[in-house]
């Protein structure tokens, strides 16, 4: 005999979002890829101290971007595409990557660490694959040159490549929400203590402790991020004034262990110690900005030219590095150099942003919005801030 199947239960769609409330969530979390962006910056160009930390506030809202989109995806569908989720992650990235990796190819052997053009082709295999990270620690030197920054591209994608597949397996096995936030809750604080329990002081060929560059350690940072979603999501509309009073508190201690971690921790202690309390304090920081676009912060971050700077912030951060070698090998110094650089890495973004990115964001099917969806809300609104 036949078993009589169960027709799959409808998943209640999420309420519509304002398409004001959504333009302005957007805004302030560009402006916070703007001020982590301006910081890598500063720190390279002006030697501005613990500027590099930026880095790690990129990966805590990623984690927590990628993650709220899959989620909002169940919700929605009652089922997550992995393989449009990919190509919507390949699109975003990979253009800027590749026209980065062409245009700077006939001056690589002035971007190669030690002006050779095998080392510079080597670095541009490691850099088109995402394993750069992988490439250094094998490797014991920092030897990618000007495309040192796409480690941290590496970092993202390995992990990309891990937690969507876990966590839409995890969600049809139909793990409780609260056994699944506790799981990842321990998996970010393992991953981020490994700042801590491996070696902390630099290693000769990389100026930094390898778990700079380790994927594990650099998972815990996405993994936080992560965890802020699972604990917001589900939880939109009005919240008790208990509620909102801490988590108003929460963005002002995360906004102190920031400035702790880059003024205090980092001078002391070195590179690496300061990354988990940056962590923490970056997802506190966030919990407030995505659950109010009316707190001082929110406003703050979305003055202009942040949230403008924020939108282009991914190929500004693809293209300093080369930008700053070609300046410093050119014979610029001081005042002029510094103008070339962040006029050139500006202009840079721009370009990408508009010139080639934006060609590729949405496949040729996806241009047109389905009945009763306005174009780009609310599904654009949020695969673009999630970019």
């Amino acid at each position: 005999h036949r078993l009589p199947l169960r027709a799959p239960a409808r998943v209640a769609p999420a309420p519509p979002i304002p398409s004001g409330h959504m333009r302005r969530q957007i805004d302030q979390l560009d402006g916070v890829r703007a001020l982590a962006v301006l910081a890598v910056m500063g720190f390279h160009d002006l030697k501005v101290p613990a500027g590099y930390l930026g880095v790690d506030v990129f990966f805590v809202l990623s984690g927590l971007l990628i993650t709220s989109i899959l989620l909002a995806e169940r919700d929605r569908r009652g089922r997550n595409d992995l393989r449009a989720f990919y190509a919507r992650r390949l699109r975003r990235l990979y253009p800027a990557l590749a026209a980065l990796l062409v245009l700077c190819s006939p001056f690589g052997s002035t971007l190669s660490q030690n002006g050779t053009w095998s080392e510079w082709w080597d670095a541009v295999l490691v850099s088109a694959t995402y394993v750069s990270n992988l490439a250094i620690l094998v490797d014991g030197t920092q030897f990618l040159g000007a495309l040192g920054p796409t480690w941290s591209l590496a970092v993202e994608m390995q992990f990309y490549l891990l937690w969507p597949p876990v966590l839409v397996w995890l969600l049809g096995r139909r793990v409780s929400h609260r056994a699944l936030t506790i799981g990842v809750a321990v998996a970010a604080l393992a991953c981020l203590s490994l700042f801590w329990l491996l070696p902390t002081g630099p290693d000769p060929g990389l100026a930094v402790a390898p778990t700079y560059f380790r994927p594990d350690s650099r998972f815990g940072e996405l993994l936080a991020g992560c965890l802020l979603a699972l604990l917001l999501h589900g939880r939109a509309g009005p919240r008790p004034r208990r509620v909102e009073l801490a988590l108003s508190a929460g963005a002002v201690v995360g906004l102190a262990a920031i400035l702790l971690a880059a003024w205090r921790l980092f001078p002391a202690y070195g590179t690496v110690v300061p990354m988990p309390v940056v962590a923490v304090g970056t997802a506190l920081v966030l919990a407030r900005l995505v659950t109010s676009d009316r707190a001082l912060l929110s406003r703050l971050l979305r003055l202009p030219p942040l949230p403008f700077i924020g939108r282009i912030s991914y190929p500004m951060y693809l293209w300093q590095f080369p930008i700053l070698a070609l300046t410093v090998s050119a014979g610029l110094t001081g005042a002029a150099q510094q103008w070339w650089f962040w006029a050139g890495t500006l202009a840079a973004g721009v370009i990408s942003t508009y010139a080639i990115e934006r060609r590729f964001w949405k496949p040729r099917s996806a241009r047109r919005p389905p009945s009763g969806q306005a174009a780009g809300e609310p599904l654009d609104a949020r695969d673009r801030a999630a970019a």
